[in-house]
């Protein structure tokens, strides 16, 4: 394999007299680069650029690369000239890192982890125009020249700082490299660079207990040159562009908020790093510099650009032609709305600025964070051996897309929407329309009678639904457009149960041919709109209809297969995951905690809540009859005072399982003694939820455990509340923890987790 992969489909002779030999020759010859064409829509599509250092993993697939090349894919097949760019990004200090854990140079990581990268996204079928990387001589160039022009322009400035040394590794310690206690919230293993808890951007000297990743002792500060991008300088032209990109682009309101924050209080940005792996920095004094990677890292997009093609800057610098659409996770924002804009505008340079900005939220999983070190989740290589089909692990994604708020794969969910959706709906009505018509019209679509006013309305509908569908992903609404695809094949097995087409062969075979025939055109109008979503699915529709690679996507339905027409030979094209096979994956890639090691202070348990009063002496508490084990143990059901009224009617509340501090000692609430207490989750804006078991069926009394933990001694008991709200129980991205430790379910056959349904950051009390 070459170390950089164009996969654009090569064009074939029309010459008629073209040998074999040649044809196969001329297929090999690479394809002619796409250049923008003026007065065409030209489009510039980017991926975030993925470390290089690790495996991707679902959330990485979803966030920035299958969902640029879901919408690439709508741009090429409207029409529109479009170019796709993603790549590795190689340079910077986790890469640096990652090679000294694994014993091996900088360029072999890379090398090692490009391949991996290629091959995955090749499986997943993202189809870049080019899939490059960083560490090329043409990054190098670009990024000195970008650099020179901004130094030459007077935005860059020298100055020293105070960072942190190693004595230890003889080093001054790059971001990455050091780990600490976060000053803004306090999460403990925050980087040098930022916080993954609170995302604020930090600086390594900030950390509270730091400690070198190399050998784990604490560092020293000493001073160091480096060079700084005078972002204040810039930030006049920064907010001219920030509202004007924000408005015509349809930022969404987070991106904006962020980058607005951003230009309200502006700093310099120290751009270099004491590091022997990067770009290194053209300037006399500081050779021994190479440039932060999120000064490097945007400008790969460049370079991977030019790369593809000598004539890069048709594409790169040319606002008035090109339309600049960028991919990306959340945390991406401040550097792409802020950091990168504001390097190519200090050039003077009349670049082309990216105009639309999609982003998405976190993907969890299974309530927990992916970690490849702690064997959870599924990575991209899990997903390409786990015999489960591309177009299977796209749809899922694609429909649980984090688009306003984080979202959560679980494997029953992967077993639902793949059992009830993928193969009851699409693939029932697919399947049954093209084998019916091998089964019954000898292999050809049929030649259909007058149409009725039931074809006529179905043509109406699907084309009110392809409307939709279109506006949804000219807004990249991704998600929702998916959504429109499965309520139009929806439509379809409707219009089939309605007219019963295996009843008609027998009664009325004119009827049943048109039918068949309209049947069949929706099912070629659903393959060419589901394309960029499910390219493995629309590719089994074109062989077993026996038509050409479909390349548009037509504004109506047009019944466009004609009578005569010979199909191919179907077969079903989803088929049921078995629940024995989702549970096998399911403790494959989520290892149980151990639940052993220093016992807990709060005796957490399940409990079911049986009845649920007003309390007779305060408007805004309830009193609860809770089982949490004490039926089992002959004993009456406990109560439970909670200041519950108004957030929950009596209804939502009954029958639930949650989980139940049970060592609280008994506390009077105007009149009535509460034994127990029930956690709640409240997000800062004001929605709140039960933290509940996933598995309802849970018994109730089952102990709530964090990680290395064993269960509390009953007979110690918390004095109050405020004393519980000591512990930090805590919401963060989904997952319910007591300070850093998640908390589970600890079941005699395994372990549940738990969740606050809809909140994915919150306290707890």
């Amino acid at each position: 394999m070459s170390t950089e992969t164009t996969t654009s489909t090569s064009v074939a002779s029309n010459s008629s007299t073209t040998t074999a030999a040649s044809a196969q020759c001329c297929a090999q010859i690479p394809p002619l680069p796409v250049a923008p064409i003026p007065g065409q829509r030209n489009i510039l599509v980017t991926s975030a650029l993925p470390y290089v250092n690790n495996v991707p993993h679902l959330g990485n697939l979803i966030g920035c690369v299958l969902s640029a090349d879901v919408y690439s894919r709508f741009c090429k097949m409207r029409g529109y000239n479009t170019l796709f760019i993603c790549g590795t990004d190689e340079y910077g200090t986790t890469t640096e890192h990652r090679a000294l854990m694994e014993k091996v140079t900088p360029q072999e990581i890379c090398q090692k982890y490009f391949l991996l990268h290629a091959e995955i996204y090749k499986w997943f079928d993202i189809a870049f125009d080019k899939f490059g990387r960083t560490s090329t001589e043409k990054q190098t160039k670009i990024c000195q020249d970008i650099f020179l022009k901004l130094h030459a322009n007077g935005h860059i400035f020298p100055d020293a700082v105070q960072q942190l040394f190693c004595e230890k590794c003889s080093r001054f310690l790059a971001d990455r490299f050091v780990e600490g206690t976060c000053p803004m919230c306090g999460a403990e293993g925050a980087r040098g660079d930022q916080c993954d808890a609170c995302q604020h951007l930090l600086n390594a000297a900030d950390l509270k207990n730091p400690k070198c990743k190399i050998c784990s002792n604490p560092p020293v500060i000493k001073t160091s040159n480096h060079l700084f991008l005078d972002l204040p300088k810039l930030a006049g032209k920064l907010s001219e562009y920030i509202e004007k990109a924000a408005e015509e682009g349809r930022w969404s309101s987070n991106s904006v908020q962020v980058a607005r924050a951003w230009v309200k209080d502006l700093k310099p940005r120290c751009i270099t790093r004491d590091l022997i792996w990067g770009t290194p920095v053209p300037l006399a004094g500081f050779e021994n510099k190479v440039f932060y990677v999120w000064f490097d890292a945007p400008i790969g997009y460049i370079s991977i650009t030019a790369n593809y093609t000598d004539d890069w800057e048709a594409w790169w610098k040319n606002p008035k032609d090109v339309e600049l659409v960028q991919f990306m996770g959340k945390d991406n924002i401040p550097f792409h709305t802020v950091i990168f804009p504001a390097s190519l505008m200090g050039t003077a340079d009349p670049w082309t600025l990216m105009k639309y900005i999609n982003t998405t939220e976190y993907l969890n999983y299974e309530g927990d964070k992916f970690s490849k070190s702690r064997g959870v989740g599924v990575f991209g290589d899990d997903a390409m051996k786990s015999g489960i089909p591309s177009e299977v692990w796209r749809y899922h994604l694609l429909m649980n897309r984090p688009e306003s708020s984080d979202s959560n794969f679980t494997w029953d969910d992967l077993g639902e929407k793949t059992n009830n959706e993928l193969l009851a709906n699409l693939g029932n009505f697919t399947h049954r329309a093209i084998s019916f018509v091998a089964q019954f019209f000898d292999g050809k679509i049929p030649v259909p009678g007058d149409l009725r006013q039931q074809e006529k309305s179905l043509i109406a509908k699907v084309n009110d639904l392809l409307v939709t569908y279109l506006a949804l992903l000219e807004k990249i609404k991704i998600k929702d457009a998916l959504k429109v695809v499965m309520q139009i094949s929806r439509v379809g097995n409707q219009y089939v149960q309605e007219n019963q087409p295996w009843v008609l062969i027998k009664t009325d075979k004119v009827l049943c041919g048109t039918v068949q025939f309209v049947t069949n055109n929706l099912v070629y109008l659903i393959a060419q709109i589901a394309k960029p979503f499910m390219p493995g699915f629309s590719k089994k529709v074109e062989e077993y209809l026996n038509v050409p690679p479909i390349t548009t996507i037509p504004s109506t339905f047009e019944l466009v297969l004609a009578s005569g027409h010979v199909i191919g030979n179907p077969e079903p094209i989803f088929a049921k995951l078995d629940q024995i096979v989702l549970q096998t994956f399911q403790k494959k890639f989520n290892p149980p905690p151990e639940f052993t090691g220093v016992q807990m202070t709060v005796d957490l348990r399940i409990g079911q809540i049986l009845t649920v009063e007003p309390h007779p002496s305060a408007e805004h508490l309830y009193v609860l009859s809770v089982d949490a084990g004490d039926k089992k143990a002959g004993k009456p059901p406990r109560k439970v005072v909670a200041g519950l009224k108004g957030k929950f009617t009596p209804e939502q509340l009954i029958d639930q399982k949650a989980v139940f501090v049970c060592n609280m000692k008994p506390n009077k609430f105007r009149g009535v003694v509460s034994e127990a207490m029930i956690l709640v989750a409240t997000s800062t804006d004001g929605p709140c939820a039960l933290c509940q078991p996933v598995n309802q069926a849970v018994e109730p009394g089952t102990y709530v455990l964090a990680e290395n933990s064993s269960p509390a001694d009953p007979k110690k008991k918390i004095p109050d509340a405020k004393a519980f709200t000591a512990l930090a129980p805590n919401v963060t991205e989904g997952i319910i923890r007591l300070g850093e430790k998640q908390l589970f379910v600890a079941e005699k056959g395994g372990f549940t987790k738990l969740t606050a349904k809809g909140i994915t950051s919150a306290i707890i009390s």
